[in-house]
């Protein structure tokens, strides 16, 4: 993630979290951040009466949490691999897994971008954006563990 906190990103973006791994599976790494930004409608939707899917995923003050894809160049620049729409779960704490899989801490807009989490989820790269593998309901433990504790399975004990 080290790597990632250099890059020139647009002043209207606050990244919550990110991580510096090769998540689409190409060889190179990537930075990966949980950013929120000015909410926007799909850009196909000026065409369209009807609401999209993703207009209530903002908070009060119109912001939205997305997922962004970057390729690091030189001095701070970026190449953006990919940018998620607006979540319907704001990503408060993301982590790559060692096989590549996207683990991430979920909270509401409600709850705003530090609330605490209600959900933890893996995700894994389909080559255009990411596809969900399995969303699991936040345990009371899991609240207290740090970005880098996500993904670890916690086992019972007899």
């Amino acid at each position: 993630m080290q790597r990632c906190l250099s890059l020139h990103l647009p002043a209207t973006w606050e990244v919550r979290s990110g991580a510096y791994a090769d998540v689409t599976g190409d060889g190179s790494p990537e930075c990966v951040l949980s950013v929120w930004r000015p909410w926007q409608d799909w850009p196909i939707a000026r065409w369209t009466a009807r609401p999209t899917p993703i207009i209530r995923n903002r908070d009060a003050q119109g912001a939205s949490s997305h997922i962004a894809v970057l390729k690091l160049l030189q001095d701070g620049a970026f190449r953006s691999v990919w940018m998620g729409s607006a979540l319907f779960q704001p990503v408060t704490a993301l982590k790559i897994l060692p096989d590549g899989t996207l683990a991430t801490l979920e909270t509401t807009y409600r709850r705003g971008r530090y609330g605490a989490g209600v959900a933890q989820s893996y995700w894994k790269w389909t080559g255009f954006g990411f596809g969900l593998l399995r969303r699991e309901l936040v345990q009371p433990d899991t609240l207290r563990r740090t970005p880098s504790e996500l993904g670890k399975r916690r086992t019972k004990e007899p």
